[in-house]
């Protein structure tokens, strides 16, 4: 995949006045900072399944992570359908303000499993929008605990930058960084090579991210043709594209252990 690092064809037309933003090294510096204060100089991969709206799932059997998007629970019969089919990590996209389902959300810590959030971006916008944005979840997952108390509680595990059409580079690595500054301390920063691509996915490490999120699987044929655009990634990818961003790489396990690779 090419990553695209020119302006998006949104930017501010020539003699607009805007807000100085933070040169874009620095911001991605202070982000993997915090990262790093938090998980370490580290990043992490896990073998997935996903369970679709026709009850099958797709992935290995004995993945480390079982996940329900949240537009396909209607099919399935709602969230105590998913959870009893085996799924423990609820995937929800956030709304443009912020905005996330509380109700299902709630559903899901009241039965032990974590959500995490698609949080999306367009090209253009700017930093005070997307702060804004992020505050915004923050406060609304905030909000639920306080409103209902320990029963209000969610269980958040972290939030996955989702663009919105072609993701522009430089663009996207200055999201991550936004998002991993603005995120409450302990929640992690998913790198989706599905939407971003393995190199775009691996520039993000340097700009906050702190997993790499893809199918992983045994093997995988050349991205050649009909496959160029295959997301999968074998382990030892995985493991070179983390360790190829300067970060030591670890595979989650079932329950959330940790296997550090040597």
């Amino acid at each position: 995949m090419s990553i695209d690092v020119s302006v998006s064809p949104t930017a501010p037309a020539p003699g607009t006045t805007t807000a100085p933003e933070e040169d874009l090294f620095a911001l991605g510096r202070r982000a993997a900072a915090v990262r790093d204060a938090a998980f370490g100089a580290r990043g992490t991969f896990a073998r997935g399944r996903q369970l679709l709206p026709t009850r099958a799932w797709r992935g290995p059997r004995d993945a480390a992570e079982s996940y329900v998007e949240a537009g396909d629970l209607p099919a399935l019969g709602g969230w105590a359908s998913a959870r009893d089919a085996g799924v423990g990590l609820l995937v929800a996209i956030v709304g443009d303000g912020g905005d996330i389902d509380l109700d299902v959300h709630r559903a899901a810590a009241a039965d032990g499993a974590w959500s995490l959030l698609r949080v999306p971006f367009r090209a253009g916008e700017r930093d005070g929008e997307r702060q804004a944005r992020l505050r915004a979840i923050a406060a609304n997952v905030t909000g639920a605990a306080g409103a209902g108390g320990a029963a209000g509680a969610l269980r958040i595990w972290g939030l996955v930058p989702t663009p919105e059409g072609e993701p522009y580079g430089l663009d996207t690595l200055r999201f991550f960084a936004l998002c991993r500054l603005n995120a409450p301390a302990g929640w992690h920063l998913g790198a989706d090579v599905p939407t971003l691509g393995p190199r775009l996915a691996q520039m993000c490490f340097g700009f906050g991210a702190d997993e790499l999120r893809a199918p992983i699987v045994a093997e995988r044929a050349l991205r050649l043709g009909a496959n160029a655009h295959n997301p999968a990634l074998t382990r030892k990818e995985a493991v070179t594209l983390i360790r190829g961003a300067g970060l030591r790489a670890a595979e989650r396990q079932s329950g959330g252990a940790l296997e550090e690779i040597l």
